[in-house]
């Protein structure tokens, strides 16, 4: 293919934002050069600093860099991949319209409702614990009636508009699972899961699909939901992004090098 004939013969110079999975993009065949922003010394990687997302998108031109990856959700709450797109560079990052998906608890909810997922219930009598009291950046457990009482007047007193939109979810027995997907713009694929029934995560990943492709995302990268299978049915109950290590097989560089060409529909995930 021709994207393959581009690395074989020339190989990808990669930034890295973090450090956690270094040695895993320096294993890459189609690897060339690799930079990062960090501050831990790693043979073979050149360190680079920058004050503003601006400033690193002229270093990444300078240093003709084909592809920035986003470990820190920090930078990518910030807007990091907007300031790349709009200089022509590909990042791998949601856009910050779509950090909400991790900072709001309740725009998540509604949006998982829209589209089908399964989702704890919720209550407005509180009758029976433990529960979870959500909102926007709240998530705390409660195990009884003072708790839930105690966790609103601490938002409260931080924040009443925050307060006003907290809720209370059915607290899930099971066990807790991240399910790691990347989207290219059009198609999402999902890595495999140790004890999630194949069906179950095929399922998952195509709302997970519909959703984004239906409500016009338009970002190429890694999404990490947290789910909870119990009761033989996987409860999705958070998002979070940047860029993580998978359990696949494929070339890393080779997987990303195909989602930039928006082929990821080509990619068999086994």
């Amino acid at each position: 293919m021709f994207e393959v004939g581009i690395l074989n013969s020339q190989g990808l110079n990669v930034l890295l934002i973090g450090s956690e999975n270094t040695e895993y993009i320096l294993s890459s065949k189609f690897l060339r050069k690799m930079y990062a922003v960090s501050d831990k010394n790693v043979e073979g990687v050149v360190n680079i600093s920058f004050n503003t997302f601006k400033e690193l998108a002229q270093k990444c031109k300078t240093l003709q860099i084909d592809l920035v990856l986003v470990e820190d959700e920090r930078w990518i709450n910030e807007g990091i991949a907007d300031v790349m797109k709009s200089n022509y560079i590909n990042c791998v990052a949601p856009t910050s319209d779509w950090t909400k998906l991790a900072l709001s608890n309740s725009y998540l909810r509604q949006l998982l409702e829209k589209y089908g997922f399964n989702l704890p219930k919720t209550t407005l009598l509180p009758s029976e614990f433990p529960l979870i009291v959500k909102g926007d950046g709240v998530l705390k457990k409660a195990d009884c009636l003072q708790d839930v009482i105690k966790i609103r007047q601490e938002v409260y007193n931080k924040s009443p508009h925050i307060a006003a939109g907290l809720y209370l979810e059915k607290y899930l027995e099971g066990e807790k699972f991240y399910i790691i997907s990347l989207y290219d713009g059009k198609n999402l694929i999902t890595f495999p899961v140790e004890n999630v029934p194949e069906e179950m995560l095929s399922e998952f990943s195509k709302k997970t699909e519909v959703m984004l492709n239906k409500e016009n995302a338009n970002f190429l990268g890694f999404i990490q939901s947290e789910v909870i299978l119990c009761d033989n049915m996987l409860y999705n109950t958070g998002f979070k992004f940047g860029f993580r290590k998978i359990n696949c097989d494929i070339d890393i560089l080779y997987l990303l090098w195909m989602a930039i060409y928006g082929k990821l529909n080509e990619i068999s995930i086994t």
